[in-house]
């Protein structure tokens, strides 16, 4: 934008010299390619954006599989003991029995 006003300005100030305008042309094609490069930089940039999100859910979803899976561990861990304490119990009053 700033070349086309540049040429415009120039054009009206004074009269071109042989090549300005195919240089500021050919400044204009760089440009351009640098754009689109940026562009499809961009593009690039948000596909892996989108991806990352949808990892992210996935990384989510796993964690909250990991904390259920943690809770019922938990759970059973509880059980168990309490199951142990009892059996141990069981045997100490069936040795008392015997005893007696």
């Amino acid at each position: 934008r700033e070349l086309i006003e540049i040429l415009a300005i120039s054009r009206n100030q004074k009269i071109p010299q042989p090549g300005e305008e195919s240089q500021i042309l050919e400044l204009l094609i760089q440009r351009d390619g640098e754009f689109q490069e940026l562009m499809k930089l961009a593009v690039d940039q948000g596909k892996i954006h989108h991806e990352m999100q949808l990892l992210e859910k996935v990384v989510e979803k796993r964690d909250n599989d990991i904390q259920q899976l943690q809770k019922q561990l938990k759970e059973a861990e509880h059980i168990l003991a309490t199951a142990v304490y009892q059996a141990k119990e069981k045997l100490k009053s069936i040795e008392k029995a015997r005893k007696g």
